[in-house]
């Protein structure tokens, strides 16, 4: 549990709310979810969800950008890369396969 404490007082030291990652961590973890949910199996709303993830993915960088002191260069561009590396993935796997 240190290393949470040690993460919680990072972001707090530059301003920013651990809770807001937490908030953006679990509405994404819902959103993939959903996309496995019999519902919505054989409707065309994989793009939708695939845009959607992608969207909420670029929250967290605005947000450190916007709020964050010192750390916002640093931590935006590993997040950019990520993201990056992140949505070639899910273009694959929500499109291809």
């Amino acid at each position: 549990m240190k290393w949470v404490e040690r993460a919680g007082r990072l972001a707090r030291k530059h301003g920013l709310d651990p809770r807001a990652f937490l908030f953006l961590a679990l509405l994404g973890y819902v959103m993939q979810g959903l996309y496995y949910l019999p519902w919505f199996k054989g409707k065309s709303v994989d793009l939708g969800f695939l845009v959607s993830l992608r969207f909420l993915g670029l929250v967290g960088p605005f947000y450190i950008l916007i709020r964050g002191k010192q750390i916002a260069a640093v931590v935006n561009v590993s997040l950019a890369v990520s993201w990056t590396l992140n949505t070639a993935w899910h273009v694959c796997h929500f499109v291809y396969l």
